[in-house]
């Protein structure tokens, strides 16, 4: 059997499983948060607190989403084919606002879904990696950025100020969630080519320790999310290979895993039935076919999309 511990530097590990899964040993646990999260559906367009089906086609700069709330179509122009999409509610007001980031200038457009009206800012460079988030619990995304080069953080705050933190290595990739249920995100990074197996190493905002683990192989994807509806992220994996997702919960760190998807697919998970847990979901590209496992509402095949188009909720997936 393996051991884990707490070191002299705050950093809880636990030891997962690597290419295939292994026995989890959950090791100490320092200031375990106690507050849940109200946070809502992400990619929810329209505000019923649902996931809703949606495609960003970037040759036209078009979008396009299915409101879950009736069932109806919207489609909008906004950005070109050289953004990056950055959807988040960066107002507030319980609704995802289509936005997007210019790589070339590290200027952020948002749309406002309150009125259609669009602000725009720098923040940023070339070569960093959007990662939008609620850092400071206010209830607004702040716009963020990951920096590969220096493993740096720039975060935005709504509330006022300018956050820089290191944290992460060469290689790694940026996975931002609310690991502690604290109403805030998370600074955390995936590194999938670690030796032993993939590792996870998230800054709890709760108490400033860092949390480490285990989780994955180099060439699965990360698809944090609630999937147990406690309101804390969870983390979890989606293995291309396979179709296989292993979701390792927040409440006592055992896993569960089921096939869902294929090889070719891309996972695109989200609360798409409202219930606070996320459910597995993948968009296939040859068909523009979305198949989404929902906690509650069974099966959904929905075609929506076309050839070339990037489902919404992959956008963050590494």
């Amino acid at each position: 059997m393996s051991y884990c511990h707490l070191n002299a530097v705050g950093i809880d590990f636990l030891l997962g499983f690597g290419p295939q899964p292994k026995a989890l040993i959950l090791g100490k646990i320092a200031g375990a948060a106690c507050l849940t999260s109200t946070g809502r559906a992400p990619y929810d367009f329209d505000g019923d607190n649902k996931t809703d089906v949606g495609i960003y086609r970037p040759a036209a700069g078009e979008w396009w989403y299915l409101r879950s709330s009736n069932g109806t179509n919207s489609a909008l122009q906004f950005g070109n084919a050289t953004d990056k999409i950055v959807p988040s509610d960066y107002t507030g007001d319980g609704k995802t606002d289509i936005a997007i980031w210019r790589p070339a200038t590290g200027q952020w457009f948002i749309l406002r879904s309150e009125d259609l009206s669009f602000f725009a800012f720098p923040f940023g460079a070339n070569g960093d990696v959007p990662v939008p988030a609620d850092f400071d619990g206010d209830g607004k995304s702040d716009p963020s950025v990951f920096r590969p080069t220096t493993q740096t953080w720039f975060i935005n705050r709504s509330t006022g100020g300018t956050t820089i933190t290191g944290f992460g290595a060469a290689g790694d990739v940026p996975v931002v969630g609310n690991y502690d249920g604290d109403t805030k995100a998370d600074i955390a990074i995936f590194r999938p080519n670690a030796v032993g197996g993939a590792q996870w190493w998230i800054q709890r905002s709760s108490n400033n320790t860092v949390l480490a683990m285990v989780f994955g192989a180099s060439t699965d994807k990360a698809v944090q999310g609630d999937y147990t509806g406690d309101g804390k992220t969870d983390v979890a994996i989606w293995r291309p290979s396979n179709g296989n997702w292993f979701i390792l919960r927040s409440e006592d760190f055992s896993f569960f895993a089921f096939p869902f998807g294929a090889n070719g697919d891309l996972p695109v998970p989200g609360d798409y039935d409202g219930d606070g847990k996320f459910d597995a979901g993948v968009f296939r590209p040859a068909s523009a076919t979305w198949f989404v496992q929902r906690s509650t509402a069974g099966t959904l095949i929905q075609s929506f999309g076309t050839t070339g188009d990037q489902p919404v909720p992959n956008v963050f997936v590494p």
